[in-house]
């Protein structure tokens, strides 16, 4: 599984150049929103701030979403993401745990998960190899012809 400081260097990838805004303090009882995007929406702004290098409209509208849907996974990843680029390392820190928290929570609700090549990239990502050439080999089962699947076949068992 990936460390959190992996993670964190993961998620400042393609953020290079961002002002790093003067920390502030942040009030607990501020005003909820009075019209809430939802979870997709929300999310789609957040980003599109992050690239436009706007970490402080980024970081308010992620903790919108998490106001309102705090067992998504992506956001607390994207708000580890800007604080961390921001230098808040210990908020970043937190976030991402509670990332790995509810990832881990919604796979053991989903013990029969399906087969996927998302899936089997993000095992062999976590170094959980075994698994991710299991997920591999059934994929294979099903798409013999598929050559993404080969070459990631290929990949996989060079390396090991």
């Amino acid at each position: 599984m990936l460390t959190i400081s992996r993670m964190l260097a993961a998620s400042s990838e393609n953020m290079e150049g961002l002002a790093s805004p003067s920390s502030k303090s942040r009030n607990p009882n501020a005003p909820k929103p009075r019209i809430w995007l939802g979870v997709k929406e929300g999310l789609k702004e957040a980003k599109e701030a992050v690239e436009h290098k706007n970490l402080a409209l980024a970081e308010q509208l992620l903790r919108e979403i998490l106001e309102f849907a705090p067992a998504e996974p992506e956001p607390w990843h994207i708000l580890a993401a800007v604080l961390n680029r921001k230098g808040e390392i210990n908020e970043a820190r937190e976030c991402l745990k509670r990332t790995l928290k509810i990832q881990d929570a919604n796979i053991e609700l989903q013990s029969d998960l399906p087969a996927s090549k998302r899936m089997a990239k993000l095992l062999w990502s976590q170094e959980e190899t075994a698994a991710a050439l299991n997920m591999l080999a059934e994929l294979l089962l099903a798409s013999p012809d598929d050559t993404e699947l080969k070459a990631l076949q290929q990949t996989w068992t060079t390396t090991i």
